[in-house]
């Protein structure tokens, strides 16, 4: 039992070496190709900043010529919003005055509607409060009749029952 236990103890180190072994085998060559890699990605890099750092200086004259075409620009704008500002100036005042005039005339159509509308709503309270006082009436006629007839009819139907 013992000799099985050693071995079995002996074969778990060996496969712990070995696989130590192997590891490390495998990480230098992973650590290889990345060290290679990040070796071709900084000559990339490199290559890709000198030509960046060329495109820039490009970009920054034609950047100088932008502005100086942009200020004549906005100074043509300037001048043109100006002129489309004392226009619509003068629009907005003659809209103005035609919208106040057709405010005028719907306001005075308004009040003529309102005038006829609230009589229509007059004759309307009226016939309501007829029908009301109508149904008051026969709701007290029919009150006074039950409270006559009732004793009647409870003589009669203690009578005949």
């Amino acid at each position: 039992m013992d000799f099985v236990n050693f071995n079995w103890n002996l074969g778990s180190k060996i496969l712990l070496e070995e696989s130590r072994n192997q590891f490390e085998k495998r990480l230098t060559e992973e650590v290889g190709k990345i060290k290679t890699e990040i070796s071709e990605f900084k000559n990339n890099t490199d290559q890709t900043s000198t030509s960046l750092t060329g495109e820039l200086t490009n970009l920054k004259t034609e950047l100088a010529i932008f502005r100086s075409e942009f200020e004549g620009f906005k100074t043509e704008v300037r001048s043109e919003f100006a002129a489309v500002r004392s226009e619509i100036k003068s629009e907005i005042a003659v809209c103005k005055f035609e919208l106040r005039s057709e405010m005028t005339e719907m306001k005075l159509e308004l009040r003529e509607e309102m005038h006829s509308g609230f009589l229509g709503v007059y004759k309307e309270f009226a016939k309501i409060h007829q029908l009301i006082s109508t149904q008051t009436k026969w709701i007290l006629a029919t009150g006074i009749a039950v409270t006559i007839f009732m004793p009647i009819l409870m003589k009669l139907l203690d009578k005949y029952i």
